[in-house]
């Protein structure tokens, strides 16, 4: 049986309120995080980027390698269906630690 994606997108919930919510998003060199869903817009903020493998839920052969910068800053939008993240792993040699904020405005 296929365990579905988990809801929470990063590994520490900051804080939370009527508009926004904040993650913390660290992973050691090695570490592994099973693979999450996006339902809502969000911008990340990277302050110690690291090189992350996103390797696909339902085949494993399937991954690709991104290397997030220090000090990178994306806004990403969410399509009514959300947007899986795969498993990820921190195959780089130093700390990754990211910000997400997610923003639940209703859009328009």
């Amino acid at each position: 049986m296929e365990t579905l994606p988990s809801e929470q997108v990063g590994t520490k919930l900051l804080f939370e309120n009527e508009q926004v919510r904040v993650w913390e998003l660290a992973v050691a060199p090695g570490e592994s995080l099973d693979a999450h869903l996006h339902q809502l817009d969000y911008v990340y903020i990277v302050p110690s980027g690291g090189l992350l493998r996103f390797t696909d839920s339902k085949d494993p052969n399937s991954f690709h390698d991104t290397t997030f910068q220090d000090g990178q800053v994306s806004f990403v939008s969410v399509s009514e269906e959300g947007r899986v993240d795969g498993h990820l792993t921190n195959v780089g040699d130093k700390p990754h630690l990211n910000y997400i904020i997610e923003l639940k405005k209703p859009k328009g």
